[in-house]
């Protein structure tokens, strides 16, 4: 199993809409199960899970690993085919033909993010919301970029657990974005916003 793989079709990225097939790629990323073992676990039923499996084999997300054979029983086992599968920031972008949706979705992210820093005591007029949106958005495609660019760099596969290997890709990503003046001019303008914001609160 790869530690990463980038996922550059749009095609294939749409897999990723499908609930169940998310759930599949997760369990798959934990060990190897069969088409009845994900149906069991996931309360579906077997055709279900198998046509889902079949698109994702196609797609190269997930392989077979090994087939069982009892009597006149044959058990395929699947993995899935990487670690981590990470969109392309050409794709979140709507870069590539085909890819608008997947662009859309990355914009309702963002929304969404924005959207939920009234949790944290920034209750923004609409004006800044849309101001902020669009710094967000650009945010998110320099992040992405860098995160693509540092785990392209991989030589070997990486013998560490989850936690340390995303602190490892946390620290790689923000040494490059630390030299990246258009990211620093980026967050100067986002924390202008957010701290404008607290001003007005605690002159109320």
């Amino acid at each position: 199993m790869k530690d990463f793989t980038i996922i550059k079709d749009p095609e294939v990225a749409k897999l990723f809409a499908d609930q169940n097939r998310r759930d599949i790629l997760h369990n798959l990323r934990q060990r190897e199960m069969t088409a009845f073992q994900l149906a069991k676990l996931l309360e579906k039923n077997v055709s279900s899970i198998s046509h889902h499996l079949n698109a994702l084999e196609k797609a190269g997300l997930v392989e077979q690993t090994r087939v069982s054979v009892r009597g006149n029983l044959v058990e395929k086992f699947y993995r899935a085919a990487a670690e981590k599968f990470i969109i392309s920031y050409t794709l979140s972008e709507g870069l590539v033909p085909g890819s608008e949706d997947i662009a859309q979705w990355s914009r309702d992210v963002c929304m969404g993010a924005v959207n939920s820093l009234r949790a944290f005591g920034y209750d923004l007029p609409k004006e800044e919301e849309e101001r902020l949106l669009e710094l967000v958005e650009e945010y998110s495609t320099i992040e992405k970029i860098a995160f693509e660019e540092v785990i392209s760099q991989q030589k070997m596969p990486v013998q560490v657990e989850r936690p340390a290997l995303r602190l490892l890709l946390s620290l790689l990503t923000n040494v490059r974005l630390h030299r990246d003046s258009d990211f620093t001019r980026l967050l100067e303008a986002i924390y202008a916003v957010l701290e404008d914001e607290k001003r007005k609160v605690l002159r109320w």
